[in-house]
């Protein structure tokens, strides 16, 4: 039985009880669907399978870059830069 639930004044069609049981979820399990789904979204995968797929591909992407000549980046450079950023804009 599927019904739409009303969320912040947008229809969403799993049904209730569905929504009833998500939301006693803990909060990170919660967090974590809401992230799979924000991805889905924006990467436009319908199925975890799909997912994986697409994590794969990103990765095989990224070796082939690599081995093509494409330098790496150190983490601690690129955190060094968002601070900088960051300190940029608080001046302002």
């Amino acid at each position: 039985m599927s019904a739409s639930t009303v969320a912040n004044g947008a229809a969403i069609h799993p049904s209730p009880e569905v929504v009833e049981a998500i939301l006693k979820w803990s909060l990170e399990d919660r967090r974590d669907l809401a992230m799979l789904l924000q991805d889905s979204v924006r990467e436009g995968f319908t199925s975890l399978s799909e997912a994986e797929v697409g994590q794969r591909n990103l990765i095989q992407n990224r070796l082939d870059e690599l081995m093509s000549g494409a330098e790496l980046v150190e983490p601690d450079a690129v955190f060094a830069e968002i601070r900088r950023r960051v300190a940029e804009v608080r001046k302002q």
